[in-house]
Order: C-alpha cells, then sequence, then structure tokens
C-alpha cells in the first residue's frame, strides 16, 4: 500500500472522527433520540380518559381555604388524597390552625399524602426523601417525594422520565404518583419488585384526560361528590387556562414540535399519567440495545456491497442515498414500535448509519 492512501486513509479517518465529536457536542443523540420518541405522541390514536384519577386545581386558596376543601374531599372516602404543594412556614394562627386540623381529620377517612423531596446530595436512584413541609402539617400526614426528572440542559423543564421509588440502605420511599396508584390498585404491591423503577414516561394525556375538579368551585357547590369513593385525587395547581407559570412544565405532548412554546403540562398532572401508567401497567417495554447494533451491522455490509464496481462519485451518491434512506426508517420504525409500546434505542442505530457511510466512503477513497 502506497504512502499517500495511506495518509489519505487517516486524513479522512481523523475528519470523521473530529466531525462526529463535534456533531455530539452541538447535537447530542440523546436529544436525537428523545426527539424522534417525541413524535410518538403525534402518530397515536385518540386515547381514553383515566377514570381512576381526578386533578383538583387549588392554585389560588389559602390554607383556611385548602382545609375546608379537604374536609369535603375526605368525607367522600376516596382512596387516596396526594397534595402537590408544600407548606414549609406557619402563615397564620388560624389558616394554619384549621389546615392541621383538616389533615388529621382527613387523614383518619382515608390516605393523605404531602409531597416532600429527595436529598439530591445523593444519587437519585439510592437518594432517601427528606420532609419539605413543618412538622406541624406532616404529623398527620404520610409523605412521598414528588420530584420530577427534567432534561436539562437540553431540554430545559421538560419531563420524560420517571422515578418511581427509591432505595436508601434498607428502605424503600415512594414517589407521590406511585403511592396513589398502590392506593386504587393494591395488587402492585406484589407487581412491584418486577416493574421498572424507572423509565420513559408513558403519557396518556393532559388535564382533559382526567376528572378535574376547580377547587374554589367545589366550595361554592353544594353537589354531593360521593363519586370520589376509591379513586386517586391529586391536589396542586392546574389552571386549565394555564395562567400560572408556576409548577408547569414542557413535555413530549407540548405543541411545538423540536422547539418549545408555552410549558404545557403542570407537575399535579404529571404525575397523574405517571399514576396511570402504573395502575394500567402501560409501560414501554425496552427492546435491547443489541438489534440496534445488529441492524447497524447490516447497513454498514450494504454500504460495503454498494461500492463494489462503481466509479467513485456514483458510490458516494449511493451511499448519501442510501444513509437518507436508512436514517428514514429508522425514525418510521421507532414510531411505530413505539405506538405498539415498545421502545427502540434508535441512537446506536442513527450513529451507525452516519459512521458506516463515512467509511464506506473512505475504504473507496483509498482504493481509487
Amino acid at each position: 500500500m502506497r504512502f499517500s492512501t495511506v495518509l489519505r486513509w487517516v486524513f479522512h479517518t481523523a475528519l470523521v472522527v473530529g466531525g462526529a465529536a463535534l456533531l455530539h457536542h452541538l447535537f447530542p443523540p440523546y436529544k436525537w433520540g428523545w426527539d424522534i420518541h417525541d413524535l410518538i405522541y403525534r402518530r397515536l390514536p385518540p386515547q381514553d380518559p383515566d377514570t381512576h384519577i381526578v386533578v383538583v386545581d387549588i392554585g389560588r386558596m389559602d390554607r383556611k381555604a385548602l382545609a375546608y376543601l379537604l374536609d369535603r374531599l375526605s368525607e367522600a372516602q376516596p382512596a387516596f388524597i396526594g397534595i402537590d404543594a408544600v407548606f414549609p412556614h406557619p402563615l397564620s394562627p388560624e389558616g394554619d390552625s384549621l389546615w392541621e386540623k383538616a389533615l388529621c381529620q382527613a387523614h383518619t377517612r382515608t390516605t393523605v399524602c404531602l409531597a416532600g423531596s429527595l436529598d439530591l446530595t445523593y444519587p437519585l436512584p439510592q437518594a432517601p426523601p427528606q420532609a419539605v413541609s413543618t412538622s406541624r402539617f406532616t404529623h398527620c400526614a404520610t409523605q412521598a417525594y414528588a420530584n420530577l426528572l427534567l432534561h436539562e440542559p437540553y431540554a430545559p423543564k421538560t419531563v420524560r422520565t420517571y422515578l418511581a421509588y427509591t432505595v436508601a440502605g434498607q428502605d424503600t420511599h415512594y414517589a407521590l404518583a406511585l403511592q396513589a396508584a398502590l392506593a386504587i390498585a393494591p395488587s402492585l404491591h406484589v407487581e412491584l419488585p418486577h416493574l421498572p423503577a424507572t423509565g420513559p414516561i408513558r403519557y396518556l394525556g393532559n388535564i382533559e384526560h382526567f376528572y378535574y375538579l376547580n377547587g374554589e368551585e367545589v366550595l361554592r357547590d353544594s353537589l354531593p361528590l360521593q363519586w370520589l369513593r376509591g379513586k386517586a385525587v391529586l391536589l396542586g395547581i392546574a389552571d386549565p387556562l394555564r395562567q400560572s407559570l408556576e409548577d408547569i412544565f414542557f413535555t413530549p405532548l407540548n405543541p411545538g414540535f423540536l422547539r418549545q412554546t408555552f410549558p404545557d403540562m403542570y407537575g399535579v398532572v404529571i404525575h397523574a399519567n405517571i399514576a396511570s401508567m402504573f395502575v394500567h401497567r402501560a409501560f414501554y417495554k425496552p427492546i435491547a440495545e443489541a438489534w440496534s447494533y445488529l441492524a447497524t451491522g447490516i447497513i454498514y455490509v450494504l454500504l460495503a456491497v454498494l461500492g463494489i464496481g462503481l466509479p467513485h462519485r456514483f458510490h458516494w451518491i449511493a451511499v448519501r442515498l442510501s444513509q437518507i434512506g436508512a436514517l428514514w426508517g429508522t425514525v418510521e420504525l421507532t414510531l411505530w414500535l413505539g405506538i405498539k409500546g415498545l421502545w427502540f434505542p434508535a441512537e446506536p442505530l442513527i450513529w451507525g448509519i452516519l459512521l458506516a457511510g463515512e467509511v464506506s466512503l473512505g475504504s473507496s477513497s483509498s482504493r481509487a
């Protein structure tokens, strides 16, 4: 082999590796995969609402009003009342006293759970929870962490994955959404060790896919609430008009695909989606990455065969067209599998298609 041929091959390889590193830095493949998977929600047929879960908007209510609301809701004996809000400081003697009393009374009728937080000085899967509300309010209610996993820095305030529980030492700590699901479907206790503790959220939909109540209207309305019996009730900020920016996030359901428009989903509704996913065992089933690497190998062989007997110029055109077709096929395959509930790891295959083409063209250039 001539020295010039080797030099060309080394130069081409350096360009490919450098270009790949730059591409990885500017447009990380982690983001490619999520962007592709977000397209699944553009292809899904209409989803039926989950009638097991009720979302209650408490965005503008003070503690006195919350106390009356909690009394009214707990009288209907739902299976679970989760409060996606924190009460770290005393505010007023009357409001605080009424709220404390309401929490204790409601807890005698059903399970009442206040939102806590994880101690983020530990790795997430082993992080213990910590109280974020004053002990005056936590002694009558259970607590569960309400942390949502964000995808920073590539997708600020975007929630795509869940963390259902953490294991700190010998203790297992449940998320607020999982506590709600366990209250509705007690059989989950047995199945939990065999269910994924973390993974992509399989969103059912936004607030319209759950029963919705406005807390202030509940207090003004005298209609009976017996229909809440046996359901999970989640209290939090959930304004259908999205007039509040507090505790609101981006999700794959955002109408601005590949760009973030106005945040589309409140935290309490995300908890409702996670709870619904566990109640119905509607998880994405992961496909092993080995299948992605096998597909990459097949594509590499096909691209290598393309170079046999073709002039370099026509070989370049054939490889580029084949890469475009393979990338399009990867997207369509990922979407088709996603609609079926399967999670295909597209990132390795995307990288494989890009690099296999460059290797094939580099080999052809060396032979020229």
